[in-house]
């Protein structure tokens, strides 16, 4: 039988983000973070930063059973939710900063009156 390497702090760390940012206003957050690709940003972000709980199962398994989903302390899930508040913030400063508009750059082309004092 094959075995595969489950991450036990994923689904806690979606749940998380998914109660969280239904606190923050719908636009900019919720609409932002709505796009999988800025929410697999956040995740990768927060799991990077949290410590993880793995386990091993079947791969007959179909679904993760519920009971092997570990038990957080009060103390972590804060530090989850502190790790989740600064990627939303640190998550949608990068995306501004690559969307923002960036003016075009005009070049003029001087006159030779305006060379002379």
């Amino acid at each position: 039988m094959s075995k595969q390497l489950v991450n036990l702090t994923l689904p806690v760390v979606t749940e998380e983000i998914e109660n969280i940012l239904e606190t923050y206003p719908a636009h900019p957050y919720q609409q932002v973070f709505s796009a999988a690709g800025l929410r697999q940003d956040l995740i990768a972000y927060v799991l990077s930063r949290v410590p993880n709980t793995y386990t091993v199962i079947e791969e007959t398994q179909s679904s993760l059973n519920p009971t092997l989903l570990p038990h957080y302390s009060s103390e972590r899930l804060l530090n989850i939710e502190h790790w989740i508040h600064l990627g939303i913030r640190d998550v949608l400063h990068v995306y501004n900063r690559s969307n923002c508009y960036m003016p075009q750059t005009v070049s003029v082309n001087p006159t030779t009156s305006s060379l002379v004092g």
